[in-house]
């Protein structure tokens, strides 16, 4: 059963219900929406249960006028949850999503089965903070570039080729009101390793992200592998940061067999 709507603290959220399934919620990136999942929604259509949702300031989902936490992030999750009356969840998060999912996973790990964190950065060198805080002040001025944002997240060949994909990524980027937009984008941009208690996820844990990469690379992965407790780690070959959607045959196939409900 299908159904979508607004919570009651005004989260936006669609829901796909396969009876007798644990369900999976879906957790988008920074600038994005719960539109990009559409790979993953179709491929769980008849297997397990999904939900995806619009984080605080995006798409269809309530804003906040001030700058934007873990525990804002978190809260909202568990309101939703708590409103869909799903005791326990899977959950997989990309991006600003994966932090906000280690975030959840590390306060309320009972409330979890399993987690996977997609592109997900850890470590970030000196030179890496300085090029996130850079990207920030750009946007704070002139908002993303859109082509060279895509030309970031998938590989030209893709682009070229999957006209489709790119428009929905550049309609949803384009929507973005510009303010709300940073107040989600600061916490990203300057995040900061301790901001989440890793030694606190006690879930089994997936940690993927796409071989070429450049923001969230394959060697902050490792390390995330290494610093949680019950973790592993696949790289997707070739992929960019959306492999979720350039490489979702790949992806589905590597979150389907972790969560191992079918």
């Amino acid at each position: 059963m299908k159904r979508e709507g607004l919570d009651d603290q005004g989260s936006y959220f669609s829901i796909n219900q396969v009876s007798g399934t644990a369900p999976i919620l879906f957790c988008h990136g920074v600038g994005l929406s719960s539109k990009i999942w559409y790979p993953q929604i179709n491929f769980f259509e008849n297997k397990q249960t999904t939900i995806v949702y619009d984080l605080l300031n995006h798409g269809h989902t309530t804003s906040y006028s001030r700058d934007l936490n873990f525990d804002d992030f978190s809260s909202q999750i568990d309101g939703l949850l708590q409103y869909l009356q799903y005791p326990k969840v899977n959950i997989v998060g990309f991006s600003l999503g994966a932090l906000i999912t280690a975030h959840y996973a590390s306060i309320h790990s009972n409330k979890v089965n399993k987690i996977v964190l997609f592109g997900s950065i850890h470590k970030r060198s000196k030179s890496q903070q300085e090029s996130a805080q850079q990207r920030y002040e750009e946007v704070t001025d002139n908002y993303f570039d859109i082509p060279n944002q895509l030309q970031r997240w998938f590989n030209e060949n893709y682009l070229n080729k999957n006209k489709k994909d790119a428009d929905l990524i550049s309609e949803i980027l384009s929507s973005n009101n510009h303010q709300d937009f940073l107040r989600a984008y600061k916490l990203f941009a300057q995040f900061k390793d301790d901001m989440i208690s890793y030694d606190q996820i006690l879930n089994k844990t997936l940690i993927i992200t796409g071989e070429n990469d450049i923001g969230s690379t394959k060697e902050m992965s490792l390390e995330l592998g290494n610093t949680i407790k019950n973790a592993e780690v696949k790289i997707i070959s070739n992929g960019k940061h959306l492999s979720g959607i350039e490489c979702s045959s790949d992806v589905n196939a590597i979150i389907g067999d972790f969560l191992g409900e079918f």
